[in-house]
């Protein structure tokens, strides 16, 4: 007989809405804290968020996506002024892509 806490409970249950949701496909810390966040778990989809930024390269094309999903976080718990910063960041760096986009085809086109 074992004992589990309520959070080993939630735990399992946010697991199997994970399978259930994203089927047999990866799933990351970035797709974690979204299941947190529908579950209302607002800090816990904040800390696996901020988590999986630590992990991610400067250039990796979620970044984008996960600074936009904190900007909103921030701006479900009241921090405007913090959800304004990752929003820029998500702002700056979609601009950023788009540029180098553009400018590697111009080069493609040219070279044709």
């Amino acid at each position: 007989m074992s004992l589990c806490s309520e959070n080993e409970h939630q735990l399992k249950y946010v697991l199997m809405n994970m399978r259930q949701q994203f089927g047999s496909g990866e799933t990351n810390l970035h797709t974690f804290g979204k299941v947190l966040w529908e579950m209302g778990k607002f800090d816990l989809a904040e800390k696996y968020f901020l988590r999986m930024l630590e992990q991610l390269s400067p250039n990796d094309p979620l970044l984008a996506d996960l600074y936009q999903d904190l900007g909103k976080l921030a701006s479900y718990a009241g921090d405007l002024d913090k959800s304004m910063e990752w929003r820029q960041k998500a702002i700056a760096l979609k601009t950023s892509n788009t540029l180098i986009s553009r400018s590697n085809d111009d080069k493609n086109s040219h070279a044709s």
